[in-house]
């Protein structure tokens, strides 16, 4: 059906703009949800570097800041585990390709989508395991010796980044499948 408006004729989308209208608001939520984390990761990175300057002063004053380690070991875990889906977003990550550069381009897409599957796979079970061990911690209470910290929430937050990791990586095989990919 065609609609006229004065002099122009203005036909409907086809129904592939709603698809690629749903891609592109998806693309942008991932997009946004994967620098957020990366900010958290940012940002706890710099915090840990102001802690441990702090401590290495405090040192030399013969003062140092009592549980450093089991702080710095929290920081660490979210530093590395927020930066993980985007990285992969920006598909920074090394990858070995100089056979997959001999294959057919069909070959090379079959081999990207599979080494996805199996990335998801390995995301989904991480996360799993990140939540039952959060919820074992939540049952037997445990906490950190010195500064009495949850260890919960660190490991919640893992799961989550797991997830968000495998959302992305489905994203990528669509973009593969749909011959987007770059």
């Amino acid at each position: 059906m065609i609609i006229g408006l004065g002099t122009k004729m203005i036909a409907p989308k086809p129904a592939l703009f709603f698809q690629e209208e749903t891609m592109d608001a998806w693309s942008v939520f991932e997009r946004k949800l994967c620098r957020s984390l990366l900010l958290i990761s940012g940002l706890t990175l710099a915090f840990m570097l102001l802690f441990t300057l702090t401590d290495v002063v405090m040192r030399a004053f013969g003062k140092p800041i009592v549980g450093d380690y089991e702080v710095i070991s929290f920081l660490g875990a979210v530093v590395v585990g927020f930066a993980i889906p985007y990285t992969s977003l920006l598909k920074g990550h090394v990858i070995v390709d100089f056979l997959l550069e001999k294959l057919p381009k069909n070959a090379k897409a079959g081999m990207e989508v599979a080494t996805r599957i199996m990335g998801i796979a390995l995301f989904l079970w991480m996360g799993w395991n990140f939540v039952d061990m959060s919820l074992d911690l939540i049952k037997s209470k445990e906490v950190t010796p010195v500064f009495r910290l949850p260890y919960y929430p660190i490991s919640f937050g893992l799961a989550f980044c797991c997830i968000v990791q495998c959302f992305t990586l489905f994203s990528q095989i669509k973009k593969i499948v749909g011959g987007r990919h770059g």
